[in-house]
């Protein structure tokens, strides 16, 4: 099971929805965020893969590297909106079962077909651009992962934390 698999946006409506599809698995990416740049994020820690830490330490992993970063990131991006970022932010009610189970199916769905993807992208670029640039590829760093490749359809993408 993936826990905590990605900070990334609120659910606070399709307007934050909108903003992964140039990162996710159901659409072709467009070619500058399938090129984007790996980010400086640490590596998780003394060399333990994500998929290899156990609970508590995905927790303290979390706590210490991820919300912070992840934080700072989106602060930058609408720091009144996200200025008080938490574990709830992308988790909802199973961070406080304790579970932090992902996807988080009370975040928006997103559209399982590119054609959806690309109408979501032309309503808020800025918005897509910064998921595709930022949030992914470092969530993806953040985790041991590459971002998703719409080639291989392969990596870390919006499907870990919204469904279909």
């Amino acid at each position: 099971m993936r826990i905590l698999r990605a900070v990334a946006v609120r659910a606070v409506g399709l307007s934050w929805a909108i903003a992964f599809v140039v990162s996710c698995g159901g659409a072709q990416a467009p070619a500058e965020t399938a090129a984007a740049p790996q980010s400086s994020a640490a590596a998780p820690p003394s060399g333990v893969a994500w998929k290899d830490m156990n609970h508590a330490q995905r927790l303290d992993y979390m706590k210490r590297s991820v919300l912070p970063k992840m934080k700072d990131q989106f602060a930058l991006f609408d720091a009144k909106r996200f200025g008080e970022m938490n574990c709830m932010t992308c988790h909802g009610d199973s961070a406080k079962d304790g579970s932090f189970k992902m996807p988080n199916p009370k975040l928006p769905k997103l559209p399982a077909d590119e054609a959806g993807f690309k109408k979501l992208t032309e309503k808020m670029p800025e918005a897509a651009k910064f998921m595709g640039t930022k949030v992914v590829p470092t969530m993806a760093s953040l985790l041991g992962e590459q971002p998703f490749n719409p080639s291989t359809r392969q990596g870390f993408g919006c499907f870990e934390c919204h469904t279909k």
